[in-house]
């Protein structure tokens, strides 16, 4: 009898431990194909989570010998964490050239502080790409579009865009080129300086827009014939002195090519002319591109800054342009000393100039210049709203095109038929708000930075769109919603007792 049952354990035995060998058998196979054959899926409406084919292609075009570094600083908090996190695993998991990993300074605060050390980072709210010795940092701010509609209201902004994917590409593709974008700061004319630390320096444009990700040089532009070759974005910033002939053709003939630019005049009274405006030889210039640079000063009373003398004031954003959307969702003003009106004259056929900030209602450009002690609000002077910021583009056409490979190296025509190469401006009445002074203060950090970003455009090179983002809502009624709570702490329940009780009288019935 012994014997029999020892017989019987050790069959039954056997067979367990074959099942289990079995099973531990299937699932390492289905590990090993699950590791060799891996696919994620997207299951949002947007396919926010989905790489497009041009940053696949992108991936796929990675030198054999580049590896790119990936580091998420987001904290668990931000509202972009989970959205960054999970597209920049699927960047990983498209190719090992990219490695990824992200870091929680509350779990990990050496690692961390190592890190914020190394890449000299100014907040850990950023995504740091890495190859080698050169790096890119993308800005938590520059991975969403917000509504800020709401605000008033006690309600949190509203993402309406993802543009994770947008950022990341552009950040892979500069460092797989090896190549920033090339900013250039006229100088030779008493302009602001990016290596200037002082109150009226730019050092803190220089960190703002990024030393990792911008190329950002100073550039003598008198006796020379041209701008440099490869020059991104040119930048003119609270010149003193005036600008010869040959320079400005230099600057039209960058224009014509597809240049960009940025200009920052202060409106400086003139000493051998009393009353007037000292001239920069930009002026008539400007014009000619759309832009209306006016002689006079601005002057609002009721937008004044506390503590501040009388011609420092906030000036608020005056349309849905590119460069001030956010501010004017937000409602965020951008504080100006000593500026001069800047309005859109009459633009190049094709070309289009709008308004980007303006004064309130009570503003006026004063242009009585010589007793500026007793200004006074009279007929000569520039009405109210004041313009103080234009920029110029192409005119926005009815459906926008979709992006085509083959029109980078389309010929260009003659800029007169308003079909030449996409060249942008921006030309603002004041270069005080962007110095050290006034650069951290209201909305001044985001207008230099739209502004930047948006004639640098590098996401035209990709063509890839911001993604909106899946809110799905359920909406219950009071009646709908105590069916539900009584379903779960009733319901449930009884369906557990009514079950144990079907199994109880079962057994009950096979004895």
């Amino acid at each position: 009898m012994s014997s029999g049952f020892s017989r019987q354990a050790l069959a039954k035995g056997s067979i367990l431990s074959a099942g289990v060998l079995l099973v531990a058998a299937l699932i390492g196979l289905l590990n090993y194909f699950g590791m060799k054959y891996y696919q994620r899926f997207d299951w949002t409406g947007s396919k926010l989570y989905s790489l497009s084919d041009k940053t696949k292609s992108v991936l796929a075009g990675l030198p054999a010998d580049k590896t790119i570094d990936v580091t998420l600083f987001l904290p668990p908090g931000s509202p972009l964490h989970d959205p960054a996190r999970e597209l920049l695993e699927r960047y990983a998991a498209a190719t090992p050239q990219v490695k990824f990993r992200a870091i929680e300074a509350e779990k990990n605060l050496i690692e961390a502080q190592r890190l914020v050390e190394k890449f000299e980072l100014a907040s850990l709210n950023v995504v740091v790409f890495e190859s080698g010795a050169d790096r890119r940092v993308v800005e938590e701010s520059d991975l969403a579009d917000y509504d800020y509609s709401g605000i008033q209201y006690g309600q949190p902004p509203q993402m309406t865009g993802f543009k994770g994917e947008e950022a990341f590409t552009g950040a892979i593709l500069e460092l797989a080129e090896s190549r920033k974008p090339k900013v250039l700061l006229t100088s030779g004319h008493g302009e602001a300086s990016i290596d200037e630390s002082g109150a009226s320096g730019f050092s803190q444009v220089r960190d703002l827009v990024g030393k990792e990700n911008l190329s950002l040089e100073s550039w003598t532009s008198l006796g020379k014939p041209n701008v440099p070759e490869g020059t991104d974005l040119l930048v003119i910033a609270g010149a003193r002195a005036a600008f010869i002939q040959p320079e400005l053709d230099a600057f039209g003939r960058y224009l014509d090519r597809g240049g960009r630019m940025l200009v920052l005049l202060d409106p400086e009274l003139a000493g051998s002319a009393p009353g007037g405006v000292q001239k920069r030889g930009l002026e008539a210039w400007l014009a000619t591109r759309g832009v209306d640079v006016r002689d006079d000063i601005v002057v609002d009373p009721s937008a004044t800054v506390p503590m501040y003398g009388a011609e420092t004031l906030f000036v608020n954003a005056a349309g849905a342009q590119p460069i001030v959307e956010s501010l004017q969702q937000a409602g965020y003003p951008v504080i100006v000393a000593l500026a001069r009106s800047v309005a859109p004259g009459a633009a190049p056929e094709g070309m289009e100039a709008t308004t980007l900030l303006a004064t309130s209602a009570d503003g006026w450009g004063e242009t009585d210049l010589v007793n500026l002690r007793g200004v006074a609000k009279d007929g000569k002077d520039s009405p109210a709203p004041v313009p103080i910021a234009v920029a110029v583009a192409k005119k926005e056409k009815d459906s926008s095109p979709s992006f085509d490979e083959e029109e980078i190296d389309a010929p260009e025509p003659d800029l007169a038929t308003g079909e030449g190469p996409d060249w942008r401006l921006v030309v603002i009445g004041d270069s005080d708000f962007a110095t050290n002074a006034l650069l951290p203060s209201a909305g001044n950090p985001t207008l230099v930075a739209n502004a930047f970003n948006w004639l640098l455009e590098r996401q035209k090179l990709l063509g890839i769109g911001a993604k909106k983002p899946d809110q799905v809502r359920l909406s219950l009624t009071p009646g709908q919603l105590s069916a539900i709570t009584w379903g779960v702490l009733a319901g449930l329940p009884a369906l557990a007792i009514a079950a144990g009780t079907a199994v109880w009288f079962r057994r009950r019935r096979a004895r």
